[in-house]
């Protein structure tokens, strides 16, 4: 399979390197750290192992690209790049535009120019940071990774995907209903991902303080609301997510310090528009008061300046 992998940071590159196993795999990313990929490799380290990638095409535009088709095409760049991103894809995607992203909106955002019956959402549950170009480590691991279409449904295209995926050592399942699986790990980041990133601390010490807690707590409440007003099937109460949430996903990934933090320290934008501050937009949208997430977004709008 031929898979093309647009904006291949941390994320996108630990896809690439595993998928390379396999597959012929292009990555587009920054000048940088493709070049480091195409002078020695791509070094993975961390909790899945010591590897070098050496089978990897790494490119820093489109317009370097021999192909004129890819069977997947799999967009891993921030949100607020998610529309540049598949308008510079669209001419060389087949079948496939697959967001692995995090956030609200980036499957909407590609199927609006490549159509949502060739649209996938993605979820990776994985965590990984550059530690120099041309080198990636995977910090944290929390479940398996999901795939599945806009219209929900098990389809085989999906279980295709996740079968690659998995083959290739990135554990992955088909989801049923990917729109409400991504919701789930929206909830998560808008819970942590800013505190983190506000307070300066690892994912763990938020569930430790009452002050955070509330905080998660009144977060969350506002984000279910939306979400329930939009119709996405939840299956949880906010209640139910919150005590999930410490008691089961928080544990796993307690020494994780967030990407927001790590775009601030680096002087970078963050995706609190595609987390909190989504909330807050499609809040105003749909006349659902959300005070404490537009506070914290405010906050890390501040940082960022």
């Amino acid at each position: 399979m031929k898979i093309l992998i647009f904006g291949a940071g941390a994320l996108g590159s630990v896809f690439g390197g595993f998928l390379s196993r396999e597959h012929e795999v292009t990555l587009i990313g920054r000048e940088p750290h493709m070049r480091a990929i195409a002078r020695r490799g791509l070094r993975i380290s961390g909790i899945w192992g010591e590897h070098t990638f050496t089978r990897l095409r790494a490119l820093t535009s489109v317009e370097q690209l021999p192909e004129k088709r890819f069977d997947l095409v799999m967009i891993t760049t921030k949100s607020y790049d998610t529309a540049t991103a598949v308008r510079e894809v669209a001419p060389f995607a087949g079948d496939g535009v697959l967001s692995m992203q995090n956030g609200i909106g980036n499957e909407e955002t590609i199927a609006s120019v490549v159509g949502e019956e060739r649209t996938l959402g993605g979820m990776a549950i994985f965590g990984a940071r550059l530690l120099e170009p041309g080198s990636v480590e995977v910090t944290v691991y929390a479940s398996e990774c999901l795939v599945g279409e806009l219209s929900g449904g098990l389809s085989q295209r999906a279980r295709e995907i996740a079968a690659h995926f998995t083959g290739a050592g990135i554990p992955t399942k088909p989801s049923e209903d990917i729109i409400r699986d991504k919701w789930l790990k929206a909830f998560y980041n808008i819970a942590l991902n800013p505190l983190s990133a506000i307070l300066r601390v690892p994912y763990g010490k938020l569930g430790e303080l009452e002050e955070t807690r509330r905080l998660m707590r009144e977060m969350l409440k506002e984000a279910f609301a939306v979400a329930g007003a939009k119709g996405i099937r939840i299956g949880y109460t906010w209640e139910e997510y919150f005590r999930h949430l410490l008691e089961n996903l928080l544990p796993p990934t307690a020494r994780h310090i967030s990407s927001m933090l790590q775009d601030i320290e680096r002087g970078k934008r963050t995706e609190i528009d595609y987390m909190n501050g989504a909330i807050v937009k499609l809040g105003r949208e749909l006349g659902i008061a959300t005070p404490v997430n537009e506070t914290i977004t405010a906050i890390v709008r501040a940082l960022e300046r």
